[in-house]
């Protein structure tokens, strides 16, 4: 694997990017699907070296995964424009990490309680999250009569990238 070419943006410390997956809103789940690359956003939460997340238990993204599990999830947050006396020595203030693994399905209403739980806390608070039941995640059907699928994926190893030179002017 090739190294960050901007080296003193790389991102050493795990502490660091672990702290930016968890705080980051959005992330992208990035798949093979038909042997071309695919990318698609999605809520997720992020506890203890894994990433989860949740989707409709039919479509092509569930196929995909199912069938070729090696997938890389990024986030990113844009901090602000680091003006310059010229525009072409403008530069964004950002970080980034790109974190790689295997998704697994969970497949226990257990496994899936826990995933849930995380991924609910994070958007709508603890007090929400403490009403999913057993029964309402195991019986859950969407408007399309479709069940919720929740994966996780076990971070085998992840890359960061920060530029925040300047952010005191954003």
């Amino acid at each position: 694997m090739k190294t960050v070419k901007l080296g003193e943006r790389v991102i050493e410390d795990r502490r660091k990017m672990e702290e930016i997956l968890r705080s980051s809103k959005v992330g992208r789940l990035c798949f093979c699907l038909d042997g071309k690359p695919f990318i698609i956003p999605l809520n997720f939460a992020y506890d203890n070296g894994t990433i989860y997340v949740h989707g409709s238990d039919q479509g092509l993204k569930t196929e995909a995964l199912r069938q070729h599990p090696s997938v890389c999830f990024e986030v990113d947050e844009f901090l602000g424009t680091v003006p310059a006396s010229m525009p072409c020595e403008f530069d964004a203030a950002y970080q980034s990490v790109v974190a790689y693994g295997a998704v697994q399905v969970l497949e226990t209403v257990d496994e899936k309680m826990v995933a849930l739980r995380l991924i609910v806390t994070k958007y709508a608070g603890e007090e929400v999250a403490g009403t999913l039941s057993r029964s309402m995640v195991g019986e859950y059907r969407s408007e399309r009569d479709r069940a919720t699928t929740v994966v996780k994926i076990q971070v085998e190893r992840m890359t960061g990238k920060c530029s925040i030179k300047g952010t005191e002017q954003v």
